[in-house]
């Protein structure tokens, strides 16, 4: 079951001291309000914690003579010692401060980053793979299945596991009463707030120890 910016709006309008009409079929029919209030809860949860469920990896195959290419859409990993994740065949390269204005050929063991874009250095003289592993910024996907950083339409799905779906959701949704409601004195909002912490808390403990037994599982 994807976890839809529909059913997290109608189970939101559905909650106690919710102002919102709870039976929205359509993107046209979704209130602004309250996708904006959506589209804020789920990013403060997402960007709170290293989530393992958003790490990715990049692959880049890189073309003879050129050394400039895309960066991913999120933060690039590093590993204990600080070195960023970023590979040339399998073997970890180096950033440089320098911007490598004067191209020499062979094999990439160092980078830079301009802008948007990962330039390595020798420029690379033959075909290569290139991987980088970072967590994405992105929030969800459209119905083409391309990444989006904000839900805007019904039918666009927030990317979460299946086993984590509830837990999101929950957390989800009582963020964004919490953030509806306007005054700390507000007799409901020490009552959403106890929740929306609790709920944080399980989505980070089950994310966390599922993780960390799938890595002891396979060392």
């Amino acid at each position: 079951m994807a976890l839809t910016l529909l059913d997290l709006y109608n189970t939101t309008a559905s909650q106690e001291w919710a102002m919102y009409d709870n039976d929205a079929t359509s993107t046209d029919e979704l209130e602004k309000s309250l996708v904006v209030a959506i589209n804020k809860a789920v990013i403060d949860i997402l960007s709170s914690y290293d989530f393992p469920f958003r790490e990715r990896t990049h692959i880049i195959l890189t073309i003879p003579k050129i050394n400039s290419y895309p960066l991913p859409n999120g933060l690039i990993k590093k590993d204990v010692s600080g070195n960023y994740q970023i590979k040339y065949n399998g073997q970890l390269l180096s950033l440089s401060s320098s911007l490598f204005n004067n191209a020499q050929f062979g094999i990439p063991n160092e980078f830079n980053i301009k802008n948007d874009k990962i330039i390595f250095n020798p420029c690379p003289i033959e075909k290569g793979v290139v991987s980088i592993d970072y967590t994405t910024l992105a929030i969800g996907e459209n119905s083409d299945g391309k990444e989006i950083f904000s839900l805007q339409n019904a039918d666009d799905i927030v990317i979460v596991p299946e086993y984590l779906e509830e837990l999101l959701k929950e957390a989800i949704i009582t963020r964004t009463m919490l953030n509806s409601i306007a005054s700390e004195t507000d007799e409901n909002y020490s009552a959403y707030k106890k929740q929306a912490n609790n709920a944080y808390k399980l989505l980070i403990k089950y994310s966390k120890g599922v993780w960390q037994d799938k890595i002891i599982k396979y060392e």
